[in-house]
């Protein structure tokens, strides 16, 4: 090879090797700055997490827990337990009758509810009936249960009748802000006492006290039933009376829903195979105080009759009647089939919770 082939030849490899060089050193930077781009998108993705969760610790603690106040009074609980086939979840209630509040004992004629001569036998009751063993009365006890139901958050509450004494302007009105503070749903079936004006000495119809009761809730029967999608809670109204028609066409049509029912009542009803109701209600009363063909006072009409052969029959959709009224407890099975639990008053400091179970 001549000396000019071979000064050609190394100016090629030179500038093959330039070429090679330039290349590597492009490829080098468009390595560095891919893996740039990934720490940035990562870096990125990290700040924005972290900031995400700075932002929700941030907002979750901005977001005020509701914490009610405990009561200052110590209530006795009364606890039943449902299980009922579907349900997935454990649901608690609680139960509150009969406590007979009386908020007018010492009122004249100014507050025109309560008459001067009716003012004996309201204090009587006031002092002896509507009052707890360590001398707490109701109008006192009502706000303390209300602290109670809102403490202990219920999924609901059910007011099963004789909440006051007796239907008066007063009463209403303490009713209805205790429960206008009330934080859960509830159920108000109202009873005789309820709805009966009996010492108050206005002596209102039953219509006027209805149209009373409706400032607190409106009154009405959808405001005394739950759909529970795998339950239902029906509450039975002023059942210290007759079942009208229009009640028991929906009570049947609730029934052919085809899903379990909790029946809430005031008064019981008659236990076809437990004697020991029977005895209880003689002992507290001195009378059969339920609904039965043996009582004076609460012997079914046809009507009622059909209400209640829906509960006693061996297809029956009830799972379970809840009852106050008899001012005693008591627990015992109605038919081979269906339970009832009678709870002790509200006057006395009691309050029942009601556990709604899976049924394994």
């Amino acid at each position: 090879m001549s000396r000019k082939d071979r000064k050609i030849t190394i100016f090629i490899l030179a500038i093959l090797i330039l070429v090679l060089l330039g290349l590597l050193l492009f490829w080098q930077k468009g390595t560095n700055d891919s893996n740039k781009e990934v720490v940035s998108e990562e870096s990125e993705e990290m700040s924005q997490s972290e900031s995400t969760t700075e932002a929700d610790i941030e907002q979750e603690s901005d977001t005020p827990q509701v914490v009610y106040p405990k009561p200052d009074y110590t209530f006795v609980t009364e606890d039943v337990t449902i299980p009922i086939e579907g349900v997935e979840q454990e649901y608690k209630f609680a139960w509150v009758s009969d406590l007979h509040l009386i908020s007018d004992h010492e009122a004249g004629e100014l507050l025109g509810d309560v008459h001067i001569e009716y003012l004996d036998a309201i204090q009587r009751r006031y002092e002896e009936l509507s009052v707890t063993q360590e001398g707490v009365h109701a109008e006192e006890l009502w706000p303390e249960i209300i602290k109670y139901l809102n403490y202990m958050q219920f999924d609901g509450v059910i007011f099963g009748g004789d909440i006051m004494d007796y239907c008066s302007n007063s009463n209403v009105t303490m009713i209805k802000e205790g429960l206008d503070n009330l934080q859960i749903p509830y159920i108000y079936v109202r009873a005789d006492h309820d709805y009966g004006t009996y010492y108050g000495g206005v002596f209102f119809t039953e219509d006027e006290a209805r149209k009373l009761h409706q400032t607190i809730d409106g009154d009405e029967i959808a405001y005394k039933f739950w759909d529970r999608d795998t339950f239902m809670v029906l509450g039975i109204d002023n059942s210290t009376k007759d079942m009208p028609d229009y009640y028991l066409n929906m009570v049947a049509d609730v029934y052919s829903r085809g899903r379990p029912v909790i029946m809430v009542t005031h008064v019981p009803y008659e236990s076809k195979i437990d004697q020991t109701l029977a005895e209880c209600s003689m002992q507290v009363r001195n009378k059969i105080y339920y609904w039965s063909d043996a009582s004076e006072q609460y012997k079914p009409n046809n009507i009622t009759k059909q209400y209640l052969d829906m509960i006693y029959s061996e297809d029956t959709m009830v799972e379970q009647v809840l009852a106050g009224h008899l001012h005693e407890s008591w627990d015992g099975m109605l038919t081979q089939q269906v339970p009832q639990h009678i709870f002790a008053p509200a006057f006395r400091g009691n309050i029942g919770i009601i556990h709604i179970v899976p049924k394994k």
